[in-house]
């Protein structure tokens, strides 16, 4: 897909504020409400646009915690990452499951109330993941940043 200027200039309003509507962001960014509507449609079909979501205060609703975890499987056959996927997928506190390359085959970010429910996840979920060899946990201290927004 080829895309102009007006068009990342429409991507970054949208990424400050996915609720804005067609005509405020038309006029954020200099354009008309049909074009601007009709280059947001376009932009969603060819699928740069995956969506709108609002992003929630994790520490006012009782997730005080995230833990990074990473994983080893003791094989890589064709059945066993999905099989490891679906698995991990279940688990509601999983914000984040990322293949890797290097020491770990996976990344995963979840995010807990405290060390006691994350310990309860650990026994109950994760030790009993298929194809599971090895986890590492680490649990981030405090978020100074944290965004999906792309430099555009």
């Amino acid at each position: 897909m080829r895309m102009d200027e007006t068009d990342l200039k429409i991507l970054r309003v949208l990424q400050k504020d996915g609720g804005l509507t067609v005509s405020e962001i038309a006029e954020q960014v200099g354009l008309s409400q049909s074009p601007c509507s009709r280059r947001i449609s376009q932009m969603q079909a060819d699928g740069v646009i995956l969506g709108k979501s609002i992003m929630l205060n994790r520490k006012k609703l009782g997730f005080g915690c995230i833990v990074l975890v990473r994983i080893k499987l003791n094989g890589h056959g064709r059945q066993s990452l999905p099989a490891f996927q679906d698995a991990v997928l279940r688990i509601p506190e999983v914000q984040v499951l990322q293949l890797m390359l290097g020491d770990y085959d996976f990344n995963v970010r979840i995010v807990v109330r405290d060390m006691d429910h994350y310990q309860q996840i650990l026994r109950s979920r994760l030790v009993k993941l298929p194809g599971l060899q090895e986890i590492q946990s680490t649990v981030l201290l405090d978020e100074m940043r944290y965004t999906t927004a792309l430099p555009l």
